[in-house]
């Protein structure tokens, strides 16, 4: 008897512990939070006290007698180019202001024999072989670490990777004379491949998660996605992703690639989990989509809608009401390894988006959100333009106006900021250095600005060039690998 009360102490005491650690794992996550939504106004109000400051009293004079009627509607069209950006700047706010900016690890919220079945799918051109067989080896681990066992790795590729042999392991490789129905090229052929019936062997209620062939899966996003799949929270989802956790090759594109992260937290969490619809786009990466909903749509769009063609699978899906909601837990992917490589992602994102917009298979409905920030994308260098010419060519514009211009610009810097806070991990870098890495990507603002808008450029010159791009994705390229090669054809 006595020791069945010693043994009952002991457990109470260990629930208490329990207890206790999940309560200050709850309390700081909140402390953290409140931090960055402070650290958010004290960006917004700073940038709005400089914009002030600098201001010069205008009202006594009106810039058409100053300038001249032509180079005053020049300068007002050039001072409205930023307000194209106000909803991707709303619905950001409103992503970090009402979503704990700081989640708890997440949990298993269901009984992992209730978990539907997972097939994850890596679509590669085969030009990678090695990353492809450390990344699968390296993301079954963790599956299997996770609590996951009811899942499969398909690996579809253009040329053959011989991975090992193994009943979680499948290897499609994708027949050169494979056409589909309306041309669709690049990751949109392959993809359709799998989804032949003779190739298919997924029933319509498994799951499937697409990922590319640099991504590592994590703890937390394997048990997101079983989440997700267990509880019906939507058709579609897709969750964060970060780039400072592994090698980092080149820090300048990993940290521009910060804003991408804060990005994730914000404005898509809160599209997905708010308005469970993709409004703003979509990622390539870390998508879950359940089986018969990629049967639905497929991915056959034609030679355009290849390009981004994870885009117009959204687009389309939420044309035909599938919900979407966010996947908690993040992935890791690498930034690309160079500049020129930066540019060129971008460019592909950039026409794929145009090619998007203008197609008549997408209803207005399903683009209209797109359509604003795409077209300041495209206007960026007129954007860029507006700094030096505020200063040597003022105009007076209302005081509302100049506040939401200062304000945008005051989230532009804490997306960076934020973005690195969540991806350089201050075991690893220590407190200094993170600090440093910090600072460095608020000095990135102009250059991320300028790469972006030359991209969009680019992308407008060479529109009809029918290329998809592939970024560098291994420390040491293999030799059959042609950088200057600009299309998978």
């Amino acid at each position: 008897m006595t020791i069945l009360r010693a043994e009952g102490v002991h457990a109470l005491k260990r629930v208490r512990a329990v207890a206790r650690h999940i309560v200050s794992e709850h309390m700081m996550s909140i402390f953290q939070h409140v931090l960055c939504i402070i650290l958010l106004i004290i960006c917004i109000v700073f940038v709005n006290w400089v914009v002030n400051s600098t201001n010069q009293d205008q009202s006594h004079w009106t810039p058409v007698e100053w300038y001249g009627l032509r180079s005053c509607v020049i300068l007002y069209i050039l001072r409205s180019i930023p307000y194209l950006s106000v909803p991707f700047a709303v619905t950001n706010i409103l992503g970090f202001v009402t979503m704990n900016l700081w989640p708890t690890a997440p949990k298993f919220q269901v009984s992992k024999t209730k978990i539907p079945f997972l097939c994850f799918r890596v679509v590669t051109r085969g030009i990678f072989p090695d990353l492809v067989k450390s990344n699968v080896n390296r993301n079954i681990e963790v599956c299997y670490k996770a609590g996951l066992d009811n899942f499969k790795f398909e690996v579809v590729t253009d040329n053959p990777i011989n991975l090992h042999k193994s009943a979680l392991i499948r290897e499609l490789v994708v027949p050169e004379s494979y056409v589909t129905n309306n041309n669709s090229l690049f990751k949109a052929r392959a993809l359709q491949y799998c989804l032949q019936s003779e190739i298919n062997i997924l029933s319509d209620d498994d799951w499937l998660v697409h990922l590319d062939e640099e991504t590592i899966l994590t703890k937390g996003s394997v048990i997101g996605l079983a989440n997700f799949a267990s509880q019906d929270l939507g058709s579609i989802g897709q969750g964060v992703i970060t780039y400072a956790n592994e090698e980092v090759v080149n820090w300048w594109t990993t940290l521009l690639d910060s804003v991408r992260v804060s990005v994730d937290f914000g404005m898509m969490r809160f599209c997905f989990k708010i308005l469970n619809c993709p409004a703003f786009g979509f990622k390539g990466s870390y998508i879950i989509v359940k089986v018969s909903v990629e049967k639905k749509i497929g991915f056959d769009f034609g030679p355009r809608g290849s390009i981004a063609e994870d885009v117009v699978f959204a687009l389309a899906a939420w044309k035909l009401g599938y919900k979407f909601n966010f996947v908690e837990g993040e992935m890791w992917e690498k930034s690309p390894f160079s500049l020129v490589d930066y540019i060129k992602q971008r460019k592909r994102w950039f026409v794929g988006h145009m090619y998007t917009l203008l197609s008549s298979e997408i209803p207005l409905k399903c683009k209209l959100w797109l359509i604003p920030t795409d077209l300041g994308w495209l206007l960026l260098f007129g954007n860029i333009l507006n700094f030096p010419a505020s200063f040597v060519f003022p105009i007076p514009m209302p005081i509302a106006l100049n506040v939401i211009a200062a304000s945008m610009g005051g989230l532009v810097i804490f997306l960076f900021i934020f973005g690195s806070i969540k991806s350089i991990s201050i075991r690893k870098y220590g407190l200094f250095r993170k600090v440093l890495f910090i600072l460095w990507s608020v000095l990135c603002i102009p250059l991320a600005a300028c790469l972006d808008a030359s991209a969009s450029l680019y992308g407008v010159i060479t529109r009809d060039s029918g290329g998809f791009h592939i970024v560098e994705k291994e420390v040491h390229t293999p030799p059959s690998y042609q950088k200057t090669n600009d299309s998978i054809i």
